[in-house]
């Protein structure tokens, strides 16, 4: 069992190379993000996909981030569709008005070329969902990430809503997930070093060695919240009402050329997916 999870798992971690994507203003790049999330739910087929295809290679390109790097985080996300994609498969149902000429079919059961194509298509979008969040997060700072994306939920704070704390705690969650992922990485080496094999036995067998790590785990987790409950509160903290930013947003005219751009591919994908479905 591999213990370098710092190294295969590399969501919410920031990439400073001083690239252009970096440069952007925080809160287009959330706005784009948001608009190719949407832009790809609407995609029918491989066709309509082009586009935001395109535009994670664009921003691959630009951003500077090793490709190496990149795919290494795919590890984790592969491993889990792999197993869901064979079950889409499987109970593939066609609709009405399809003919499905399928390979092998056994009760609800069935491999067809339709049922392939869909699992392909499923995985795809998956990827590409993933990799334009994972963008953000590479190259864009959690100080960044939360200034715009309080000041784009602001108008929100008229209907009561606690727009601050909420994205304090996203931030904050956020923070812990490189901060567990090394206290695990502790944890497993200290239970290897007693004799403790991972990679061994059943599941049921491998689901109690797991049981003596993921208890100290959340144990530590609790005491690092409750260690920050008591800076917070020794720095006087009651929430965002009133507080002011060490640092001003402006948006340049590269920002609005940068969304332009992305706007430009993803509203062209969403046009061929549900006007020619395909």
């Amino acid at each position: 069992m591999s213990l370098e999870f710092s190294r295969t798992v590399t969501f919410g971690q920031y990439i400073n190379v001083n690239s252009v994507v970096h440069r952007l203003d925080a809160r287009i790049k959330m706005l784009s993000v948001a608009c190719v999330m949407f832009c790809t739910f609407m995609t029918r087929g491989f066709v309509s996909i082009l586009p935001i295809l395109a535009i994670a290679v664009l921003i691959q390109v630009t951003s500077k981030i090793p490709v190496g790097y990149t795919l290494r985080g795919y590890r984790l996300l592969l491993r889990t569709m792999l197993f869901i994609i064979p079950f889409q498969i499987l109970f593939y149902r066609a609709p009405a008005g399809v003919q499905v000429d399928p390979y092998w079919q056994w009760w609800v059961l069935s491999i067809s070329p339709q049922g392939i194509s869909a699992g392909l298509y499923t995985l795809t979008r998956v990827i590409l969902l993933y990799h334009t969040i994972n963008m953000l997060m590479f190259t864009t700072t959690m100080i960044d990430l939360s200034d715009g994306a309080e000041i784009l939920f602001e108008p929100l704070k008229k209907l009561r809503v606690p727009v601050n704390e909420l994205v304090m705690t996203m931030t904050v969650a956020l923070k812990f997930v490189p901060l567990l992922i090394t206290e695990l990485e502790r944890l497993i080496r200290a239970q290897t070093a007693r004799g403790v094999r991972f990679d061994t036995g059943g599941v049921i067998e491998r689901t109690k060695k797991i049981v003596p790590v993921l208890i100290p785990l959340f144990v530590n987790a609790l005491n690092r919240a409750e260690v920050l409950i008591v800076a917070m509160n020794a720095r006087c903290y009651h929430g965002g009402e009133g507080r002011t930013k060490l640092r001003t947003m402006h948006i340049a005219s590269t920002d609005v050329f940068a969304l332009s751009i992305i706007l430009l591919f993803a509203v062209s994908a969403a046009y061929i997916g549900r006007t020619f479905g395909v």
